[in-house]
């Protein structure tokens, strides 16, 4: 009977045996991973900020002004998430770098030692007594670079769902706002915003110390995380709400982990700020706003010169601030945008059948062409002008728009201000004025 009971136990040993060894093995591994995938990343997320340079620029030629403040406030959130996520890895990585030099410290020198201290016993010590000791540290910088690295992942996805689903419905809103009633567009939206406000408040409540024994409203609590969850952050909730909870639930046993993640909240902040500087969505905030700029202080980007790696034209540009030619080229940037804000201004076109399809595309495109120019105007110091307008493709920006030529034969030596005008309607008309200094008295 032994014998058999014996046999009957040996074969789970085997099975159990190998596999704890196994995780037991991928856990005192995965450091290797980690390093590997952090160094990884942070090269990616670096280049993320290009990616959300490129969705500025896709917001302000597509969106309609109005909706730019929301387009602001979808940009600006990915660049505090991806500053937050570049923060934790950076982090990351040299907390990792350090316990791996702790490691092969501790292989040396396993612990402090006294009697060969080159110290006095005195002092050694005393100095001894505010130090942690070396395995402590290796613990908590290990525990620490693991946390770090489920956090970020958690964060990126969260908010990559959150943003995808942001710029799905801002593309569903436009395309159903002629045919849906805005007010019926907006109950997702509606839906959204209260799910996160009920929570943040019943959790707020719910937290405090004496409610924490009503079953009732804790129970009110649990449904109102777990279906507000799934509204926001969709089939990802379980998973994140996974790792939060292992943060949450184990608070009180390790509450540093949790004042660090707040810290790289603070940290994230100032990188967030200076990378927006270098990308474009402070017109977002400005035209969203209605701030125009200063038509007496002059800006570089009006002139081609002077803007040689720009990567994308928030307003038209000649060729310098200096002119020597007779003739001053202008180049006005058309968004797409345009076409609805010019749907009252130019008429629209209407195929002619006893055209052929040659001759179709030459009166569709000289239709157009008449369009830009009814509500693209020049002035030059004041005075309206007559431009020739041409289609064009911007050769550094490859943004589409009309370049248009203006004599300066009339025009004396000196400082003179040509200014481009977008009359969509009386209530909607923008702007520039760019002052040049023409060398050639004709």
């Amino acid at each position: 009977m032994d014998n058999n009971t014996n046999n009957d136990i040996e074969p789970d040993k085997v099975v159990n045996e190998p596999t704890k060894g196994w995780l037991q093995r991928l856990k005192d591994e995965s450091w290797e991973a980690e390093l590997l995938v952090s160094a990884i990343a942070i090269f990616g997320i670096f280049q993320m900020f290009d990616v959300i340079d490129w969705g500025t620029n896709k917001f302000i030629n597509v969106l309609n002004p109005s909706q730019y403040l929301v387009g602001y406030a979808i940009l600006f959130i990915g660049l505090f998430a991806i500053s937050i996520l570049a923060s934790m890895f950076v982090i990351h990585f040299f907390l990792r770098a350090y316990w791996i030099g702790l490691v092969g410290l501790n292989s040396v020198f396993p612990d402090y030692s006294i009697e060969d201290s080159a110290y006095s016993k005195i002092y050694t010590e005393k100095i001894l007594t505010i130090l942690p000791k070396l395995e402590d540290s290796i613990k908590k910088v290990d525990a620490l670079c693991s946390v770090i690295f489920s956090a970020a992942f958690t964060f990126l996805l969260m908010y990559t769902y959150m943003a995808l689903i942001a710029c799905l419905y801002l593309l569903l809103f436009n395309l159903l706002s002629d045919y849906v009633p805005t007010l019926i567009l907006l109950i997702p939206l509606v839906l959204f915003i209260g799910a996160m406000l009920f929570q943040m408040i019943i959790g707020v409540i719910a937290n405090l110390k004496k409610n924490k024994e009503k079953e009732s409203l804790q129970i009110l609590y649990f449904k109102a995380v777990k279906y507000s969850s799934l509204i926001m952050i969709g089939p990802l909730y379980k998973s994140i709400l996974q790792v939060t909870m292992i943060f949450g639930s184990n608070f009180k046993k390790n509450k540093s982990l949790a004042y660090l993640m707040l810290s790289f909240l603070i940290v994230g902040m100032p990188l967030a700020v200076i990378q927006m500087s270098k990308t474009n969505i402070p017109y977002l905030i400005k035209t969203g706003i209605g701030i125009e700029g200063d038509e007496l202080k002059i800006d570089p980007n009006y002139y081609a010169s002077e803007n040689t790696s720009s990567t994308f034209l928030l307003a038209p540009e000649i060729a310098s601030d200096v002119i020597k030619s007779k003739v001053i080229k202008v180049f006005i940037p058309i968004f797409d945008n345009e076409k609805r804000l010019r749907e009252g201004t130019c008429e629209t076109y209407k195929e002619d059948e006893n055209l052929t399809k040659s001759e179709q595309r030459k009166a569709s495109s000289l239709s157009f062409l008449n369009c830009y120019k009814t509500y693209n105007t020049v002035f030059l110091n004041d005075e309206k002008v007559d431009a020739d307008f041409l289609k064009y493709k911007h050769p550094v920006t490859k943004q589409f728009g009309v370049v248009g030529y203006v004599s300066l034969k009339d025009v004396t030596f000196g400082m003179q201000t040509i200014t481009i005008k977008k009359e969509f309607s009386m209530d909607n008309i923008k702007s520039w004025s760019i002052p040049f200094y023409y060398t050639e008295n004709n």
